[in-house]
């Protein structure tokens, strides 16, 4: 399996699920473990509704893709933001993990989704708290379903994370 810590290796996943497009922003992201929202409860159905809803956009490989990125079956994501939307592999941790580390995360791509840019309806970024500027929340809104996530802005084994995600934080995060 590829090394999605170097561009090549990440981009090399994406090419794998069909998931390379003319715009390419690739960045990681963890499940924001810190919001009550993402309780079983709340997020209880959400893979079923969305794939019921047939939401025009989403394309989805894999009934068990879908559950596994909505229902929030993950610890981190690998995100393709393209011109046409977002791709998704899911990550899981390797091993026992106490805080948030990319080493231990292991890329899932047959789990692969897309939402297409007509499909979401919101994209908000903004600093996770008030005494750290270096992690930032952001939360994606597909129809009436959310994707409630964190991102450090620099990752130390991940040279590509802050050049490409601070271009997705430029592009949506709030102007004061």
């Amino acid at each position: 399996m590829e090394d999605f810590r170097t561009l090549e290796g990440a981009s090399a996943l994406f090419k794998s699920v069909d998931g390379i497009s003319a715009q390419n922003n690739i960045f990681v992201v963890y499940k924001n473990t810190t919001r009550e929202g993402m309780k079983a409860g709340l997020a209880g159905g959400l893979a079923g509704g969305m794939l019921s809803a047939g939401l025009p956009g989403v394309v989805i490989k894999t009934g068990k893709a879908a559950e596994t990125v909505l229902d929030g079956k993950f610890t981190g994501l690998l995100i393709n933001q393209t011109e046409k939307g977002l791709g998704i592999i899911p990550m899981h941790q390797k091993g026992l993990q106490l805080t948030l580390n990319a080493d231990k995360l292991e890329p899932e791509p047959e789990n692969y989704i897309f939402i297409g840019n007509e499909a979401i309806s919101e994209v908000k970024v903004k600093n996770f708290n008030i005494f750290n500027k270096k992690v930032q929340k952001i939360n994606i809104a597909v129809d009436k379903y959310k994707l409630y996530l964190m991102a450090r802005i620099t990752e130390k084994n991940i040279p590509y994370q802050q050049e490409n995600f601070t271009k997705f934080m430029d592009q949506y995060k709030a102007k004061k």
